[in-house]
Protein backbone atom coordinates (compact mmCIF):
# COMPACT_ATOMS: atom_id res chain seq x y z
CA UNK A 1 0.00 0.00 0.00
CA UNK A 2 2.82 2.15 0.75
CA UNK A 3 4.33 1.93 -2.68
CA UNK A 4 1.47 2.40 -4.34
CA UNK A 5 0.52 5.69 -1.94
CA UNK A 6 4.67 6.37 -3.44
CA UNK A 7 3.18 6.45 -7.23
CA UNK A 8 0.52 8.01 -6.66
CA UNK A 9 2.14 11.14 -5.03
CA UNK A 10 4.95 10.40 -7.56
CA UNK A 11 2.36 10.90 -10.47
CA UNK A 12 0.53 13.60 -9.06
CA UNK A 13 3.72 15.50 -8.54
CA UNK A 14 4.34 14.99 -12.42
CA UNK A 15 1.10 15.91 -13.30
CA UNK A 16 1.91 19.58 -10.95
CA UNK A 17 4.90 19.72 -12.42
CA UNK A 18 3.72 19.85 -15.98
CA UNK A 19 0.67 21.95 -14.67
CA UNK A 20 3.28 24.28 -13.52
CA UNK A 21 5.03 24.57 -16.85
CA UNK A 22 2.60 24.87 -18.83
CA UNK A 23 1.32 27.46 -16.95
CA UNK A 24 4.32 29.38 -16.87
CA UNK A 25 5.37 29.44 -20.21
CA UNK A 26 1.80 30.63 -20.74
CA UNK A 27 2.49 33.50 -18.50
CA UNK A 28 5.76 34.25 -19.96
CA UNK A 29 3.58 34.58 -23.78
CA UNK A 30 1.36 36.94 -21.82
CA UNK A 31 3.74 39.31 -20.93
CA UNK A 32 5.43 39.18 -24.10
CA UNK A 33 2.12 40.16 -25.66
CA UNK A 34 1.53 42.96 -23.12
CA UNK A 35 5.11 44.18 -23.75
CA UNK A 36 4.29 44.31 -27.53
CA UNK A 37 0.45 45.75 -27.32
CA UNK A 38 2.16 48.38 -24.65
CA UNK A 39 4.33 49.26 -27.65
CA UNK A 40 1.79 49.07 -30.72
CA UNK A 41 -0.28 51.53 -28.18
CA UNK A 42 3.12 53.86 -28.02
CA UNK A 43 3.28 54.13 -31.23
CA UNK A 44 -0.47 55.02 -32.17
CA UNK A 45 -0.49 57.71 -29.50
CA UNK A 46 2.66 59.07 -31.19
CA UNK A 47 0.64 59.05 -34.50
CA UNK A 48 -1.68 60.06 -33.31
CA UNK A 49 -0.45 63.61 -31.64
CA UNK A 50 1.59 63.73 -35.43
CA UNK A 51 -1.76 63.88 -36.81
CA UNK A 52 -3.09 66.35 -34.03
CA UNK A 53 0.23 68.87 -35.38
CA UNK A 54 -0.77 68.37 -38.75
CA UNK A 55 -4.62 69.60 -38.06
CA UNK A 56 -3.34 72.19 -36.16
CA UNK A 57 -1.04 73.23 -38.94
CA UNK A 58 -3.82 72.75 -41.70
CA UNK A 59 -6.20 74.94 -39.43
CA UNK A 60 -3.88 77.94 -38.96
CA UNK A 61 -5.36 80.86 -39.27
CA UNK A 62 -2.54 82.97 -40.95
CA UNK A 63 -1.88 79.94 -43.79
CA UNK A 64 -5.54 80.04 -44.11
CA UNK A 65 -5.42 83.44 -45.23
CA UNK A 66 -2.09 83.33 -47.22
CA UNK A 67 -4.15 80.36 -49.20
CA UNK A 68 -7.84 82.31 -49.71
CA UNK A 69 -4.94 85.57 -50.74
CA UNK A 70 -2.83 83.36 -52.95
CA UNK A 71 -5.49 80.70 -54.65
CA UNK A 72 -8.96 82.94 -54.49
CA UNK A 73 -7.98 86.48 -54.36
CA UNK A 74 -9.52 87.36 -50.54
CA UNK A 75 -8.46 90.28 -48.64
CA UNK A 76 -9.09 90.96 -45.05
CA UNK A 77 -12.79 93.27 -45.09
CA UNK A 78 -11.84 96.91 -44.32
CA UNK A 79 -13.08 97.76 -40.76
CA UNK A 80 -14.59 100.86 -42.50
CA UNK A 81 -16.83 98.50 -44.60
CA UNK A 82 -18.73 97.05 -41.63
CA UNK A 83 -21.75 98.11 -40.49
CA UNK A 84 -24.31 97.86 -37.77
CA UNK A 85 -27.46 95.71 -37.42
CA UNK A 86 -29.54 99.01 -37.53
CA UNK A 87 -28.06 100.25 -40.95
CA UNK A 88 -29.24 97.61 -42.96
CA UNK A 89 -32.32 98.73 -43.81
CA UNK A 90 -30.32 101.35 -45.32
CA UNK A 91 -27.98 99.35 -47.27
CA UNK A 92 -31.51 97.57 -49.44
CA UNK A 93 -31.34 98.77 -53.07
CA UNK A 94 -34.46 99.16 -54.90
CA UNK A 95 -34.22 99.16 -58.86
CA UNK A 96 -34.67 102.19 -60.73
CA UNK A 97 -35.09 100.23 -63.65
CA UNK A 98 -35.88 96.47 -65.07
CA UNK A 99 -34.07 95.01 -67.54
CA UNK A 100 -34.87 92.25 -70.17
CA UNK A 101 -32.95 89.41 -70.89
CA UNK A 102 -31.66 90.89 -74.16
CA UNK A 103 -30.12 93.82 -71.74
CA UNK A 104 -32.28 96.42 -73.00
CA UNK A 105 -34.42 98.81 -70.50
CA UNK A 106 -37.84 96.51 -69.89
CA UNK A 107 -40.83 98.91 -70.85
CA UNK A 108 -44.21 97.74 -71.53
CA UNK A 109 -44.35 97.25 -74.97
CA UNK A 110 -40.99 94.78 -74.68
CA UNK A 111 -42.63 92.82 -71.92
CA UNK A 112 -45.90 92.24 -73.60
CA UNK A 113 -43.54 91.37 -77.10
CA UNK A 114 -41.65 88.49 -74.76
CA UNK A 115 -45.10 87.55 -73.84
CA UNK A 116 -45.56 88.41 -70.42
CA UNK A 117 -47.55 90.95 -68.44
CA UNK A 118 -46.67 94.31 -67.94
Amino acid sequence: MIKALNILGFVVALVLAVALYIAKTEAQEARERLVEIRSELAEERRQINVLNVDIAHLEDPDRMRALARQYLGFEPLDPMREVSMSDLPLLIETPDRTFTASGEPATDENIVAAGGRP
